[in-house]
This record gives structure tokens, sequence and C-alpha cells, in this order.
């Protein structure tokens, strides 16, 4: 914890409870804070008053009073949870009396006289540490929530995360520059928040999805190195490492970069991070995996490398080589066949493979199983494989007798995510993964373009902003499907931290990439129009990225929910319990900037 900020002395207290120590002893001080507990022994009334949290975090004192004093009166009445102000005098404990478990557990107050300054009514939920309360109601009563002392540990942290990011990046000259949050929508791949003019009827500012465009520009003006904490919204739905409405950024732009000055430049701000923030290990440099060997290996593009549990290919070894139609079939209906070790795997019940099987089905693939249950394998797959054919499925696992293997045929896409979730599961539930370390990674060689099942046409896989990998030569290739691109994510435990790219400076060069996705000209210059003129006048080539603020803390905190790093956050459906949001407005507000409600069809 970081030291105790300057007190302002005033009426209402001089000294911070937390901050007494013996040394304090024969003091007369004033306190102010929180009545967090109280216990009558009958003769002595002993109080725990608790200190507001500064960047230092918070703390509390005991305060001891007997009857007849004018405080026992005072304080014997009040409910837990409100707020006095107090005069007394530091005295010591008694050896037998010490609390080790406060940082002032060496002394106590002896309170002369108390002032209620505020009461408090019957709480919601206690606010004890240590009392299990649902979410929805923390969320509704946030301010209750904070108190409980472990959310603002994790504010005081977050605090600390942008002092860290802001001596880092500035000592390596990245300027801060804010951008506007008021803006042009633009495609950028989730709905935008929309705020209507009252000065222009009919027409939007759209909140930024990201400050994509405006540090491109940037670049283009003559800044060299940029950055923000920078405040991002997106309509769209939450999940664990996802904060709906908005969430903030470290967003970072380079001129004159390549992919590997970003990567230094990153992997150099992570490890100030981590090794100011945790006494966790990471390595550096970060390892390397292109896109398709980590979907192969991993079954995901955010693998969590703490642990081995690889996905074997089989489809050359199994595929077409066995009277099994599941596999003999694979290779003529452009199937692949993948397997996943499950340490120890033999012992588990019928309802664990089922489950698999239910769950290859729901993802459009084919699920099956064998269990090497000592010299009898058991499971669909043994009914049917001989004992070479059983061998050339176990044996590239390293499966051992006691263990299980879980094999998936399908499309490549369909098999790997069926594979790659099973992993992570198995990972969580058996304890692969060392909760000492933080496995970074770079993910690498992202496509540039994505078949659209719908249409057959050609979409962007991740940012149409970025420069494919051998610029326009690329782009005229007989195969769309074959380029990639100078994009790149950063993962860690699991958990992507941040997408970026090398950007695509070259107007030619994004009218042509624009075009294999179904943007003429004109749309280009319609729906970026600032990026689109700004290149036509000597653009440096440039690159980026943007680590997730609040999942790198998360990761940190060894949270599975990013809300546990966010003051107030939005609940799972987007809805702020605490404020009520969103909510209908006047008929009035709605005349104001020109708009009509209109209910959707029932």
């Amino acid at each position: 914890m970081e030291t105790s900020p300057p007190l302002a002395v005033n009426r209402y207290r001089d000294h911070r409870g937390d901050d007494l120590r013996p040394v304090h002893v024969g003091e007369s001080v004033r306190l102010a804070g929180w009545v967090a507990a109280k216990r009558d022994h009958g003769g002595l009334l002993f109080v725990d008053l608790r200190d507001p949290a500064g960047p230092g975090g918070g703390g509390s004192v005991q305060l001891v009073c007997r009857p007849g004093q004018p405080a026992w009166e005072v304080l014997s009445e009040l409910r837990v949870e409100s707020v006095v102000s107090v005069r007394g005098k530091v005295v010591a404990r008694t050896p037998e009396t010490l609390n080790p478990r406060m940082r002032s557990g060496g002394v106590e107050v002896a309170v002369e006289d108390a002032e209620v300054l505020s009461t408090s009514e019957v709480l919601p939920f206690p606010v004890e540490r240590d009392t299990e309360v649902g979410e929805e109601h923390r969320l509704r009563y946030r301010y209750l929530d904070m108190r409980r002392g472990p959310l603002i540990e994790r504010l005081v942290r977050r605090n600390r995360l942008a002092s860290v990011v802001r001596a880092h990046l500035g000592s390596r000259g990245f300027l801060e520059v804010q951008t506007p949050v008021l803006t042009a929508s633009s495609p950028e791949g989730a709905r935008d928040f929309l705020v209507p003019s009252s000065l222009y009827p009919g027409e939007f500012y759209a909140l930024p999805q990201a400050p994509q465009q405006f540090k491109q520009l940037l670049m283009v003006g003559g800044i060299e190195r940029y950055f923000q904490i920078a405040p991002c919204f997106r309509d769209e739905a939450s999940r664990a490492d996802r904060s709906p409405g908005e969430f903030y950024q470290i967003d970072l732009e380079m001129a004159f970069a390549t992919q590997e000055d970003v990567f230094a430049e990153v992997e150099s701000l992570m490890g100030a991070i981590v090794g100011e923030m945790s006494d966790k290990v990471s390595e550096s440099p970060f390892p390397r995996l292109g896109f398709a060997e980590a979907i192969d290996r991993f079954g995901t593009d955010k693998p969590d490398l703490r642990f081995g549990l690889e996905i074997a290919e089989l489809t050359a070894t199994l595929g077409g080589r066995t009277e099994l139609p599941m596999l003999a079939d694979a290779p003529k209906a452009g199937h692949v066949v993948r397997a996943l070790l499950v340490p120890g795997g033999a012992s588990r019940s019928r309802k664990f493979f089922d489950a698999f099987a239910e769950a290859a089905k729901s993802a459009g693939a084919t699920g099956s199983w064998v269990a090497l249950d000592g010299d009898d394998p058991r499971g669909p797959l043994a009914r049917r494989l001989d004992a070479d054919e059983l061998d050339a499925l176990t044996r590239p696992l390293g499966a051992e007798r006691g263990d299980a293997v879980l094999v998936a045929v399908g499309r490549r896409e369909s098999a790997a995510a069926l594979l790659g979730e099973q992993r992570r599961a198995l990972g969580a539930e058996l304890g692969l993964a060392d909760p000492q370390r933080l496995a970074f990674a770079w993910v690498v060689d992202f496509p540039m373009f994505e078949r659209n099942e719908a249409t057959g046409g050609w979409d962007f896989s991740h940012n149409p902003f970025s420069m494919p990998q051998g610029g326009m030569e690329a782009l005229r290739g007989p195969d769309p499907g074959e380029v990639l691109a100078y994009q790149y994510d950063l993962v860690c435990n699991g958990v992507e931290l941040s997408s970026g790219a090398v950007r695509n400076h070259r107007p030619d060069i994004m009218e042509a990439a624009f075009a294999i996705a179904g943007y003429g000209p004109e749309r280009i210059r319609r729906s970026f129009p600032a990026l689109w003129n700004a290149f036509h006048y000597g653009p440096p080539p440039h690159a980026g990225i943007a680590p997730g603020f609040d999942r790198i803390l998360m990761v940190l905190e060894d949270q599975s929910s990013i809300r546990e790093v966010i003051a107030f956050p939005l609940n799972q459906s987007a809805r702020d319990l605490l404020m009520g949001a969103p909510s209908p407005v006047s008929e009035q507000q709605l005349r104001e900037v020109h708009l009509q409600v209109v209910a959707p069809p029932e």
C-alpha cells in the first residue's frame, strides 16, 4: 500500500485512526469516520471507527468509551455505518488485547466527546469484508459495496496502474493527447451510441468506439508518439472480460514504426506494469504464435500458455485410414481430425463424455472418445478401432493408462473451437495454470479477409485500416483468403488484452483492400472522409495498439469478471442498477432534440 496522502486538518479530524501507533500514546486527537462495528461489554463500549480510503487505502482504529462520559450516550445509540467525529486520548493496549490484524492494533482511543455527522438506516446487506453478497445487490448499492474493502483496494490499484502507464510512456517519448468524445459515426464493427443534436435536427454525433481515426490523424499531423488512457463506447453485449457500454484502453500510436517497434514498446510497458504492481513472474520477449498455429494447437486465438495440453492434428494419421466412417470420410468432406488429452479422464462418468458429444453436435462437428481404463479401453472408439489404430490415436498425445482422449471431426474452425473450450475448462478444473505466472504472447499473421457465408463475398476479418503483408501485390492475388495482414493481438493467461496493427497509410492500397470487401471509392470517402483526405497529404507509415486498461487490471488482480475492477459498471444486461439507466426521458427532452419514440412491434 502507498503511504497516506496529506490530511486536511479541520473541525472534523486532525489524524487518521489507521495512522495511530504507540508513538502517539498520550496525544489528544480528533478522528472522523464510519462506525464499522460496536461491542458492548457492559462497563465498556468498544467501537471500530473506519477511515475513508485514499491512495494508501483505508483502515480503522478501536475507540473505547465508559458509561457516564458524554460520548457514551451518543455512541451506544448509533447504528453501524453512521458517521461521527470524536475527540479523545491515544492509549496503549495491554499485551493481551493487541490486535495484529489492524495496523493501529497497538493502540486505542479513549473517547471524551463525540459528534454525530450523519446517521445510517438499517443496511440492505452487511458490509463486513467476508460476507457473501449477490452481484446485483452489490451493483445497486455500489457505495456500500465499496465500504466492504476489496473494491476500494482494487480502485487504489487502478489509480496506481494509471500512474505507472503515464510515467513509463512519458519517459519513452509518448505525448498524451485527449481526443474527442463527440464525433461522427463510422462503421467499426460494433453499434455506435448515438447522440442527437438539438442544433441540427435529424443529425447525430456518435460516441467513439475507439480513437482509431483521431490517433492516425495525429500521426499525419506530425506527432511521433501518442498515447491516451482513452474512454471507448460500444453498444454491445456483456461478457466476463468485456464491460458493456464503455471501457478504457491504453491507446498508443507511433509514426515511422514497424510491427517490431510496437512489440518492443508494449513489452517494455508490460514489464514496467508487472514490475511495479505484481509479484508474479513474466517472461520477455513474449513468444509469438501465428493465428493459424494458435487455432491448431490451442483451439483459440487467445490461448492460455501457462499449461500445455495441446490439441493433436490426426487427419493425416487417421483420416481415411480406418473403416470407421467418421474418420474415413473426413478428408473427402474437407474435415479435420483433432484430439485432446484428458489427464486422468478414464475415471470420469459417462455424463462427461455425453456432454462432449452434445457440444460437438451443437458446434456442427462429430465428437467421440476413448478411455484407457486399465487393459480394456472403453468408449465408442475403443469398440471401432483396432489396437494399431488406437495406438495411432493415443500415442501422439502421450496418453497413458488412466487417461482419456476426446476426438473432434469437422470443419477446422468448429473442431478447434470445440476442443479449445474443452482445453480451457480442463485447465481450470485440474488447476494446470500456475497462478503466479503471467504468460504474455503475441498472436500474429491474422488473415486480412474472411468469407461471408451469407453473401459469398469477403469481409475484413479484423481491422479494416491494417496494412496487408505484401502490400498491393498481395491484394492482386487470386485468393483474398490467403492475404495476411500486419495485425496482432496481445494475450495473457487466456485473455485478449489488445489488438493492434500496422496501419494502411497508402490511399491506393486502402482503395484496393476496401474494394475486395465490397466498398467502392465513394463509400470510403463517405465513411472515412477525414482519414481518406489526410492520406493524400503525406502520411507517414505508422502502427499502434490499444491494450485494455480494465482487462490488464483484471488479470493482475486475478478477477474472473471485469466488473470487479470498475467503480460503477453496468450489469450483465447493460443496465446501471445504481442510477437506473437506461431510462425513459420526458416528451420535452425528446422535442428539444427533434426525436419521437417509436415502440417496437409486438
